[in-house]
């Protein structure tokens, strides 16, 4: 509330310092004396300020001993003291040209830094504000929308869930398909600790886990570059055919002792969560009822100690009798009114999260030495009914200028977390067909009742053995199985699991002459990570691990990198020179090591590796690698506007056969607007072409051709495995050339960037089906191919700029196209992903784009009609048809950015247009009667048909449509309404369909899983994902500098923030558009069981003394 009154308060004061103003009038012109067009004329500190008209004038009101402050891009910036002018009167400016104006430095491969104007390439970068300003938990989690051809995919788990970043498409059909991270000059893992290309975003164990970038603090980053095309990241061969993230760290600038505190507390609100129907409670659809249901519509007769109740099925369907409030025995054993308990069953699962983030940065810098300390601490409850998520981030830079020619730079950043219980998966809830509820369940009582007082798990009468039976339930609410599993999983299998990071770095550089350079460096990125598991005993004397289970988990994984550099530089005249020639390392190492009890444990709840029944349990997992390559580039410049650049590595791994790979590229920049007279308001245009070869390594191992061991009756033996290896296996390679245009018009109030890229990834490495004669069913090969094509354009502008008004915007958008264009020989398809019992796939079919979609469809005849079986339902095609594709059409956001005086408002939009996406939740809960979908048919009101069984046979009767001229049946049998007749004709008569079913029967079958022939099952689990998100919102307030300088600070504002709001469009219904089950591609297609998505609300304090 204090921030909140200090941020009102002061909301309209900006201006409360203002001292006496004057109209400034005057005109800008350039050394030959042409007006300057839209050159800005700005109060030096402030957003005050105009841009010249057609005629080079300006008019501007300023006070008396304000500093003006003139720019035009291409030309040197002029600074005026109105208080130091003799003359009064209309200003006269000249505007010289710059040719240092243009150097701005992007880091790109390797770390080395580059004039912009020198790059020949596609780079998108992303500002360090961007990345904090709307509390995002990670910096992936903030390029939403904010990078052309980049698209991010999050898993629900919170500050500790997997993070997934994708560059312009895909690349790999079986392999890694996420760029290299590269922090300041260095790669690091991103993948799991299990191994290189292991994202680990699910454990066995049910619990959404994390990777490795989501450890770097956005706090510390001070510029992030997307590198796209093979051409710019050649220089890292096989590690980098999906692009390359590079992240540069803060550091301290010169000048005195600077101490930064940020403060950020932040509300998760489930949000997006499936919406239900609440017209029907539990129960089938009337084929099974029995007499007494018959009679009664739907409602079941239980005895309970010796007396009959009006009850309910114990089933997990909602084709029960409609709510009517009358009252019904409930499984607590206690009559209760039959109505809706909740509209949405899942909210209650599920809590408002909290995040707090605090950090403290301490720098100072002089002429020789630089250094900056910052500490993070992030605390986190999840969504989630547990757990718990704590971070402290530990981050030290510097340089020292030892000698005059030797510098010495360093970072150190050490991350400790310990999660509690991650965030497990809903599974049960969302994709179990089997453990779907009703909205008659009550979820508050069963939170109290799950568990007896003895602690173990609860159970109904007749149930397993319990010693409290006074406390078991009257029967088994079959519909609360899931909820009870998630439940106890939640409460009583504790995760216990500590991380500990280190990645360090040290580079000294050798400046031997102004021209040459040397320059190493070596690091280390080191995780250890270590993890209990402790499952509490479910039942006395249980036959399934009595008296609870026990795990200890310990995971390692160490990067070592190291390279040297000879940097070479020199001008002569108009021609500049470039070269680099160096080597590179990089060695890894991870064991991953599991022991369990064996046999449950001696003594109930005892968690220790002591307490085993019998000989614990034990895996044990290791990998080596080494990777080395020698690399040179050379670059090559003419009169400040054209510029060739070569690159080549040569490159060795220790697990592929004794052979080097061999990675090339060259970049053209051509800089017209420095060639040529232009128009004044053009102020900058280049023009890009590049070519290059780059590779994605096999995983660790896969090569090897190795014998499968085991032991019987004291007996080793030795089996060849299915899937073989292969010894020549070589690392798919992507060709790819990129055209380019980048413009700035109106002293950079207009930009744009356009890139057209296409590219070829050879030598897919794909385990190929092998004769049976051979031995084995699969080898591994180099033998597919993908192409892909596709445009990035970039727009940015300031549409508005006033004295207290500035309005900048920047629009992105990628779209791409791919094809699988060979497969092995005699292949036509390789299938990625399987589900629902084989009844839906996504395959990559050769000549067809990858991430296709094949699924269940209708027979039909000649004539395009249904063709539907004596029983009334459809009949399915024996084969799988295309029924969509994952891959979207296009990716993008809009990014905006307001300030008026000290108040600014920033909000990001994202969108995504077309591709498909697969949702089994709501499939099942559409077969069990639980989604509003699923009401029509059900009674008249909702379009369903009347219709008897003749002698109330219901069993085995064939059902008949009522006469409307009578309403009734002719021997006063029971009327149902909820029929329904499917179009189309009957496939065995060819005659127009009339057989009428029961709408319950329709959607248990239709809906249901698996493949018979007569379930049109997946089909129905496709629907396009199309969307547009308010992702982001920012309203704050930066106090002024004469304000704050009085308590001594030199920076300090106020902001209250959104993230992940709303949907502006969704087309997919009921459901979060981005409710994925994992960051691998093919599971990005899948909507189901992950936890709940999230809208968080948030105050934040930023501060610089």
């Amino acid at each position: 509330m204090i921030i909140a009154s200090w941020l009102l308060t002061f909301l309209f004061t900006g201006t409360a310092f203002a001292q006496e103003n004057r109209t400034i009038t005057g005109i800008v012109r350039d050394v030959t004396g042409e007006p300057l067009i839209g050159a800005s004329v700005i109060q030096k500190g402030t957003n005050n300020g105009v841009i010249t008209d057609v005629d080079g004038n300006f008019t501007l009101t300023v006070p008396a001993d304000a500093t003006l402050s003139i720019a035009y891009m291409g030309y040197a910036t002029r600074e005026i003291n109105l208080a130091k002018r003799k003359k009064q009167g209309d200003l006269k400016i000249t505007l010289s040209e710059d040719t240092q104006q243009l150097k701005e430095v992007v880091v790109t491969a390797m770390g080395i830094k580059k004039d912009t104007k020198r790059v020949g390439y596609a780079i998108s970068t992303i500002s360090a504000d961007e990345l904090v300003k709307a509390g995002a938990p990670n910096f992936a989690s903030a390029m939403y929308g904010k990078a052309p051809g980049v698209r991010i995919t999050q898993t629900q788990g919170g500050s500790a869930g997997a993070v997934s970043i994708n560059v312009r498409g895909l690349t790999s059909i079986t392999g890694n398909n996420q760029p290299l991270i590269i922090l300041d000059g260095v790669p690091i893992r991103n993948g799991g600790t299990g191994k290189s290309t292991d994202f680990a975003e699910f454990g066995n164990d049910g619990q959404i886990r994390s990777n490795g970038l989501v450890d770097i603090n956005p706090e510390d980053i001070e510029s992030l570059s997307i590198l796209k095309g093979a051409s710019a990241t050649a220089l890292y061969g096989s590690e980098a055919a999906n692009g390359a993230v590079v992240i540069t760290s803060k550091r301290a600038k010169s000048g005195k002792l600077t101490v930064d505190f940020n403060a950020q507390v932040m509300a998760n609100l489930p949000a997006y969560l499936p919406k239900v129907q609440t017209v029907y409670g539990p129960g089938t659809y009337n084929t099974a009822y029995s007499d007494y249901e018959k009679q009664t519509g739907g409602f079941y007769q239980r005895t309970l100690n010796g007396q009959s109740y009006k009850s309910l099925r114990s089933t997990t369907l909602s084709f029960g009798p409609k709510y009517d409030g009358s009252e019904v025995l409930y499984w607590d054993g206690k009559m209760r009114p039959y109505q809706a308990l909740t509209d949405n069953p899942w909210k209650e699962l599920f809590r408002t999260g909290w995040t707090q983030t605090y950090n403290l940065a301490i720098s100072q810098g002089t002429e020789t030495t630089s250094n900056r300390f910052s500490y993070t601490f992030m605390d986190e409850i999840p969504n989630a009914l547990t757990g718990s998520f704590t971070k402290h981030n530990f981050k030290l830079t510097g340089s020292y200028q030892l000698a005059k020619p030797l510098k010495l730079e360093y970072s150190l950043n050490y991350i400790v977390q310990n999660v509690e219980d991650r965030p497990q998966t809903s599974l049960n809830l969302y994709s179990g067909f089997g453990n779907m509820f009703s909205t008659f369940l009550d979820i508050p009582y069963l939170k109290q009742s799950y568990v007896t007082s003895l602690g173990y798990r609860n159970t109904f009468v007749g149930g397993n053995a319990t010693l409290t039976p006074e406390e078991s339930w009257a029967y088994d609410p079959s519909y609360a199985t899931g909820v009870n599993n998630m439940l106890w999983n939640m409460y009583h299998h504790h995760s216990d699991e500590t991380e500990n990071r280190l990645i360090g770095m040290i580079r000294p550089t050798w400046q031997i002459t102004n021209w040459l350079s040397l320059r190493a460096q070596v690091s280390t990125d080191i995780t250890d990570v270590k993890q209990t598991l402790k499952y509490e005993s479910e039942q006395p004397n249980s036959l399934y691990d009595p008296n609870g289970s026990f795990q200890s988990i310990n995971r390692r994984y160490d990067i070592v990198y190291g390279d040297v550099m000879l940097n070479f530089n020199y001008n002569i005249n108009r021609f500049d020179i470039a070269a680099t020639v160096g080597w590179t390392g990089r060695y890894e190492n991870m064991n991953n090591m599991r022991v369990s009890t064996n046999g449950g444990l001696v003594t109930e709840n005892w968690f220790d590796l002591n307490a085993s029944r019998y000989t614990p349990s034990s895996t044990l997992q290791r990998m080596e690698l080494l990777k080395t390559g020698y690399m040179g580039t050379l670059s090559l410049g003419w009169d400040n506007y054209l510029f060739l650049e070569l690159t080549g590595r040569q490159e060795r791994s220790s697990t592929l056969k004794d052979q080097s790979f061999f990675y090339p590229s060259a970049n053209l920049s051509f800089l017209f607007t420095q060639a040529f007279h232009m128009p004044s308001w053009w102020n900058y245009g280049k023009l890009r072409l590049s070519y290059g070869i780059v590779g994605n390594a096999p995983e660790t191992y896969t090569a090897n051709i190795v014998y499968e061991q085991g032991s019987d009756n004291g007996f080793t033996w030795n089996t060849i495995p299915s899937s073989w290896g292969n010894a020549d296996i070589r690392p798919e390679k992507k060709y790819e050339y990129e055209i380019g245009l980048e413009s700035k018009f109106l002293n950079n109030r207009l930009g744009i960037d356009i890139s057209y890229y296409n590219n070829r990834v050879k030598d897919q490495i794909l385990s190929t089906p092998q004769p049976s004669t051979s031995g084995v069913k699969n080898v591994l090969m180099n033998v597919g191919e993908v192409a892909n094509r596709g445009w990035d354009i970039s727009i940015s502008a300031t549409p508005i700029l006033t004295r207290d008004f500035r309005w900048d915007l920047t629009a992105n958008y990628g779209v791409y196209k791919n094809k699988v264009v060979k497969l092995a020989d005699g292949v036509p398809y390789l299938e990625i992903l399987n589900s629902g019992g084989s009844g839906i796939k996504i395959q990559a079919v050769e000549g067809q784009p990858m991430g296709d979609i094949y699924a269940q469809v209708p027979q039909v005849n000649e004539n395009g009609e249904y063709l539907v079986s004596d029983k009334g339902l459809y009949l399915n095609q024996t084969e799988l048809q295309k029924v969509g594709n994952i891959n979207p059409a296009g990716v993008g956001g809009l990014f905006n950015s307001f300030s008026y005086k000290n108040v600014f408002l920033d909000f990001s939009i994202d969108f995504r247009i077309g591709g498909d996406v697969i949702n089994e939740m709501n499939q099942y809960a559409t077969a069990v009667g639980l989604t509003p979908e699923s009401l029509k048919y059900r009674d008249t009101e909702h379009g369903g048909l009347s219709y008897y069984y003749p002698g109330d046979n219901n069993s085995s009767g064939i059902p008949v449509q009522v006469d409307p001229s009578t309403g009734a049946g002719p021997n006063g049998e029971i009327i149902y309404h909820d029929g329904i007749i499917l179009p189309g004709v009957v496939a065995s008569t060819g005659e127009r369909n009339t057989r009428i079913i029961p709408a319950g029967y329709y959607y248990n079958t239709t809906y249901n899983w698996g493949t018979e022939a007569e379930q049109l099952t997946y089909r129905h689990s496709v629907f396009d994902n199309s969307y547009v998100k308010l992702r982001e919102l920012t309203i704050g307030y930066q106090f002024p500098e004469k304000m704050i300088s009085k308590l001594g600070l030199g920076r300090l504002s106020v902001s209250v923030f959104g993230r992940n709001l709303f949907y502006f469009y969704k087309a997919l219904k009921n459901y979060d558009a981005e409710s994925s089950v994992g960051t691998s591609w093919a599971n990005q297609a899948t909507v189901g069981s992950s936890t709940t998505a999230t809208r968080s609300f948030g105050v934040s304090l930023r501060a610089s003394f």
